[in-house]
């Protein structure tokens, strides 16, 4: 969704921060600008749906002649071949609540959102905030339109981008980023990527549920899509693209995530997902708040 930030580390005209929420309050050096393909990849695999979940295996009870075992059914594991179901199951509940924590060359950035999926893809609402930010950086995607409020670099406004328009370099930056794809061909590009998909440490209790961590690694060299465009841009200008990203998520037996942890070149990145299925306000801004974006 998001591309690198400005390799000499200073803060850009307004074109930069809006392609790049994420580089706006810190100063990085141009490695970092693989992280953002690396954060769209880790969005795809909670932001996109798929087919409907099939149910998990059992195991069936077994006897003997001296005592009777009762054995109970099988819990969801995850593995590379049911991963897609995590988003079927998103689909089925179709709302939810997310946070998320970036930390980048000690600085961090805080974002507070809300979803809701379906087939046709995503619509969102996220507020981000870090201490160097004069004022938080308010995001929503409703009706295929993105809506973008950066306190005084937007005139206290929203501009309303179409986030299909590539042809505006200000939009372009999120083409093919915002959920508008289909969630088959979302998911397509991401599964030929997969290397492997293992548990990792024990189960915790998050948003009530308890959760099995699972390290799940991307091959970035068969990354498709728009997020293989990022990484290829990143290694024109000489970022090192690492040849596998590890992404941690926390998922439960009722195949939904519920947190997202990543580390890459330096940076951090963590997202808890809760009130699945919960009531969410998802709405475009008043037309009076809204202006179009300039061309640049």
């Amino acid at each position: 969704m998001w591309q690198g930030g400005s390799p000499g580390g200073r803060q850009t005209p307004p074109a930069d921060p809006l392609t790049c929420p994420w580089s706006l309050p810190v100063r990085v050096s141009r490695r970092l600008l693989a992280v953002p393909a690396a954060a769209v990849l880790a969005w795809s695999l909670t932001a996109c749906g798929g087919a409907a979940p099939e149910a998990p295996a059992g195991l069936d009870a077994s006897a003997s002649a001296t005592e009777e075992t009762v054995v109970e059914p099988a819990g969801f594991v995850l593995t590379t071949e049911n991963l897609p179901d995590i988003a079927a199951a998103m689909l089925a509940a179709q709302t939810y609540d997310t946070t998320m924590v970036t930390e980048v060359a000690g600085a961090s950035m805080t974002a507070q959102g809300q979803a809701r999926v379906s087939d046709a893809g995503t619509e969102m609402t996220l507020s981000m905030s870090s201490p160097e930010m004069a004022a938080p950086l308010d995001i929503r995607l409703v009706g295929g339109q993105m809506y973008v409020n950066m306190g005084e670099l937007t005139g206290g406004l929203f501009w309303q981008l179409d986030p299909t328009d590539t042809s505006n370099p200000l939009t372009a930056g999120f083409a093919g980023s915002t959920g508008q794809a289909s969630a088959a061909d979302s998911l397509e590009a991401l599964v030929p990527a997969l290397v492997s998909v293992e548990k990792s440490g024990a189960v915790e209790e998050l948003d009530g549920v308890s959760a099995q961590p699972y390290d799940v690694v991307v091959d970035t060299s068969k990354i498709a899509g728009r997020s293989a465009e990022q990484f290829a841009a990143a290694a024109e200008a000489g970022v090192e693209v690492p040849a596998q990203i590890t992404y941690t998520y926390w998922v439960g037996d009722d195949q939904l995530p519920r947190k997202l942890s990543m580390d890459l070149l330096g940076s951090h990145i963590e997202m808890t997902f809760s009130n699945w299925g919960g009531p969410v306000t998802i709405e475009a801004p008043p037309a009076d708040q809204v202006t179009a974006a300039p061309t640049m």
